[in-house]
């Protein structure tokens, strides 16, 4: 029996190398540009000589500057689950450089942005690899769930990057929002350090709590990668939260196909439930980060310090579907179209009255803002 040829192939990572995607040096000049970057980095013998990116010396200032600028002027946002006409995410790495380097200057969640940005560090010779993580219920928007169910994680739904320097590898994640590392860390256990102040965050190699193993004897069970973070470092004891697990196991595009299929459309996810746009701020000389601003359904916010614990200024009210247009605009740079427009869901649209209570609704102070 013959079998048909699909209309289109398979989702996969090309088997020759050579065929893999990467972008031109004049697509990352326009990508550095979109960023922001310094004209200091500029000057990085990384732009012309591509294998030094491979080094702790040359490869990893310019990859703090990247992480760092990414995510203070490429938002996350879901906002095409929301507003697009057919509401279709897609990962292919030429369509996600022309969403996000392109004349529409987007942003995207965490498949698309760490997908995007791996492509970016390969183009300018990093050595990447792509990894799954699983977001801890912690970081629910349900204080139930967070009760009851905060020892367990999600399934696979967060993707984040490895990248080698010197044969030592790092994380790097840029689509985790206000929540994430948004500085590159050693691969270390017991690694700690400040994150945006006061935030402390760390990683441990831990068994986690969901494990097949006897409860008694814990020696065989898995240990996975933990990232947590201390929202307030000088209390006593500390309280570490756990934000999400990660394995050093390849993720291949058609894993995370599936894992951003779910995410965008389960009307369990999130995602599917609250438009959210943001991206963080830094200080005036741009070596830290130190805050956020975020527009979370019907608010637009300005945090100081970290979500958790820092000063938030309420910087808008939105009664409107032209009021969340109109802040999108102006304080994001995202401008929609009136087709986009016309494809808002109708239970996530703004008709003219703004919600008495964000904050009980949401719980602001711990929505999970992952996947």
């Amino acid at each position: 029996m013959s079998h048909p040829t699909p209309a289109s192939l398979l989702t996969q990572m090309q088997v020759n190398p050579k065929d893999r995607p990467l972008y031109t040096d004049d697509q990352i000049k326009t990508y550095l540009k979109r960023i922001n970057l310094p004209e200091q980095y500029y000057t990085s013998p990384i732009l012309s000589e591509k294998s030094l990116a491979r080094t702790r010396t040359h490869g990893l200032p310019l990859l703090e500057a990247l992480v760092r600028y990414h995510v203070c002027n490429i938002p996350f946002e879901n906002l095409e689950i929301h507003y697009s006409k057919n509401k279709l995410i897609t990962l292919e790495p030429y369509l996600l450089y022309a969403k996000f380097a392109g004349s529409n200057g987007r942003g995207g969640r965490c498949m698309e942005n760490n997908t995007f940005f791996a492509t970016v560090l390969r183009s300018l010779g990093y050595d990447v690899r792509n990894c799954g993580g699983r977001v801890s219920r912690m970081m629910s928007s349900n204080p139930e769930i967070r009760e009851h169910q905060g020892e367990t994680y999600d399934g696979w739904n967060h993707m984040l990057n490895l990248v080698r320097l010197d044969g030592k590898r790092w994380v790097v994640d840029v689509g985790m929002g206000v929540f994430g590392l948004n500085l590159p860390v050693p691969l270390e256990d017991g690694f700690e350090c400040e994150s945006i102040a006061p935030r402390r965050v760390r990683l441990q190699r831990r068994v986690i709590p969901e494990h097949a193993s006897d409860m008694v004897d814990e020696s065989e069970a898995q240990k996975m990668w933990c990232y947590d973070a201390c929202f307030s470092p000088s209390d006593d004891p500390q309280v570490w939260t756990p934000v999400y697990c990660f394995t050093e196991t390849e993720f291949l595009p058609q894993d995370y196909e599936m894992m951003s299929w779910f995410t965008s459309t389960h009307p369990s996810s999130f995602f599917t439930k609250l438009v959210l746009c943001m991206k963080m701020e830094m200080d005036e000389a741009g070596e830290k980060i130190v805050g956020d601003i975020s527009l979370l359904r019907d608010r637009v916010r300005r945090s100081h310090g970290p979500m958790v614990g820092g000063r938030k200024d309420v910087l808008r009210v939105l009664e409107t579907e032209e009021d969340r247009a109109q802040a999108l605009r102006e304080l994001f740079g995202l401008e929609l179209t009136e087709e986009e427009r016309q494809g808002i869901r109708p239970e996530n649209a703004l008709a003219g009255k703004a919600y008495a209570n964000i904050e009980e609704e949401t719980d602001m102070h711990r929505v999970s803002i992952t996947q």
